[in-house]
Formats: C-alpha cells, sequence, structure tokens
C-alpha cells in the first residue's frame, strides 16, 4: 500500500463518527416524589447518624417537617423546623424559611429504604421508612448485647 493509500484509509477512520455513549436513564422526579412521601428515621447505620432521636416527614403538598426528641421514646420534642421539599432532576432539595436548602442527589429509592448523597459534601448516607423511632429499639438492643459479652 502506497502512503497516499495509507493516509486515505486512516483520514477515513479518523473521520466516522464515535459511537454514541450510553446516556443515562433520566430519573422520574414525579415517582421519587411519589415514593418519598411519609416519615423517615435516621438508623443507627447510616453514615450521618449523630445518636438523636429523630424523623422526618415528607407530606405530599411539599410541606417537610424534621422532628428532634429528648428522650428515647420519641414523646418530648426537642426541635422541630418545618419547610418545603421538592425533587428536581434526581435530586432532593429542602428550601428552609431562612432562605437556605439542602440538597442531595437520590441514589437509591426503594419503598422501605432511601439512599442519598449530599451535593454539599458527598457523604452518602441513608434514611428507612418508619412511623417509629428507632432509638428505643436499638438502645435495648445494645443493652441485650453488652448483657451477653
Amino acid at each position: 500500500m502506497t502512503k497516499l493509500a495509507m493516509a486515505c484509509v486512516a483520514a477515513g477512520a479518523l473521520s466516522t463518527q464515535p459511537a454514541q455513549a450510553a446516556t443515562p436513564a433520566k430519573k422520574d422526579d414525579s415517582a421519587l416524589s411519589a415514593m418519598l412521601v411519609g416519615t423517615w428515621v435516621n438508623p443507627p447505620d447510616s453514615a450521618d447518624y449523630e445518636a438523636v432521636p429523630s424523623k422526618e416527614v415528607f407530606n405530599a403538598d411539599g410541606t417537610y417537617t424534621y422532628t428532634e426528641f429528648e428522650d428515647n421514646k420519641c414523646s418530648k420534642v426537642s426541635a422541630a423546623i418545618s419547610s418545603k421539599w421538592y425533587v428536581w432532576d434526581g435530586t432532593l432539595v429542602v428550601e428552609f424559611p431562612d432562605g437556605k436548602s439542602l440538597k442531595d442527589e437520590i441514589v437509591n429509592m426503594a419503598p422501605k429504604k432511601m439512599v442519598l448523597r449530599s451535593i454539599e459534601d458527598s457523604l452518602v448516607y441513608h434514611r428507612v421508612r418508619s412511623e417509629k423511632c428507632l432509638s428505643t429499639a436499638i438502645k435495648a438492643k445494645s443493652a441485650v448485647s453488652k448483657s451477653t459479652n
């Protein structure tokens, strides 16, 4: 093959369009929002767990309430804040009355567990769906495992 023929073959190979990369499926914000509605708690195996009994309630009307409790039975409220929430392009956005907001990518959403990644610091953590406060069960389980050791 002459140099000219090789150059033409090489030019032809380089001029062809590269294969299109697979586009990730866009997350369905309305489906994620519907699955998010309900009460969620921060379990002890979550990366952001701080040993404070708490719950988060996402209402279908876009209102959100975060509540912390003084006691392990979750009967004495120590702090609560209400705000608005929505899902946009697969990201959970919680907007607070002071104008600040939290943004977390919804990594995985299942009926009883959601995995989130903080846009701010990339921390991956999770929540579990529950109407009950988990700290009572955790303390009891912890006490049992300590007494058996």
